[in-house]
């Protein structure tokens, strides 16, 4: 139970960093309000992702966030750009954390 409780504290920390950041600049967007944790024997990693629909502000929120997420050791951060026929186009950010134990 005390081990959900942290991964869950962690996780909102992550989303409201994030959040913060896309506030910040006023920037359109859709995120999961969510984040996939995966608790395994040596890590947790958190998994999430964000739909930046203005690219002129792309470059600086993405340098943003790879500076903030630097005090994660482990992490991943991918950009996509995305055009689709049913969706506005847009860049997808996924990214994973792993926190070791």
């Amino acid at each position: 139970m005390y081990k959900e409780n942290v991964n869950d504290l962690e996780a909102n920390e992550i989303i409201k960093l994030i959040n913060t950041l896309l506030k910040k600049d006023d920037i359109l967007h859709e995120t999961d309000e969510k984040l996939t944790v995966l608790d395994l024997n040596d890590k947790t990693s958190y998994l999430g992702s964000v739909r930046v629909y203005d690219e002129t502000k792309l470059p600086k929120f993405e340098k943003e966030l790879k500076k903030r997420l630097n005090i994660y050791r482990n992490k991943s951060i991918r950009s996509q750009n995305v055009v689709s026929c049913c969706q506005v186009p847009h860049t997808s950010i996924s990214f994973k954390i792993d926190i070791l134990k």
